[in-house]
């Protein structure tokens, strides 16, 4: 009885079988500043699944919106990374600044030369975070127009 059904169980192991089930696969996704992305794989055909605070959408991606898409999730991106780089310089600053208020509780009568390297940290530091802010919004501003040029289609 054992042997029977070992020979059965290799016997369809020699047929191959096949399963067709429709997989979708989350390529990539992200959001930033109230506008996310997501890009879905279904089969050989790519979905985006695009939204902000408000509103949301899915479609098809084709010729005609491919370099909506992709403008988009650049913008997206782009925002995304400005945001953790003013995040980052921000903290900077707040580290030169306990650093200055350390020194100066330790020790008064600190060099003017020293005090002038902490203000030039301090402005570098103040000088990315704004920066990087005003990249910021200019990418949400593109990451706007692209959203809503989508949403048109």
């Amino acid at each position: 009885m054992f042997k029977n059904a070992m020979i059965i169980v290799f016997l369809l192991a020699l047929f191959p079988m096949q399963v067709n089930a429709a997989t979708s696969k989350v390529i990539v996704e992200g959001s930033a500043g109230g506008f996310h992305y997501k890009m879905i794989k279904e089969d050989r055909t790519i979905f985006w699944e695009i939204g902000s605070e408000k509103h949301e959408k899915t479609f098809k991606q084709n010729s005609e919106n491919k370099g909506y898409v992709e403008s988009f999730r650049e913008a997206v991106s782009e925002a995304e990374v400005h945001r953790f780089t003013l995040v980052a310089s921000a903290g900077y600053f707040v580290f030169v600044g306990i650093i200055a208020w350390i020194l100066y509780k330790k020790r008064r009568n600190i060099f003017w030369k020293l005090r002038l390297f902490i203000a030039f940290l301090a402005c570098g530091a103040v000088y990315f975070a704004v920066t990087n802010y005003i990249e910021m919004q200019a990418a949400l501003q593109d990451a706007g127009y692209y959203y809503g040029v989508l949403l048109v289609e």
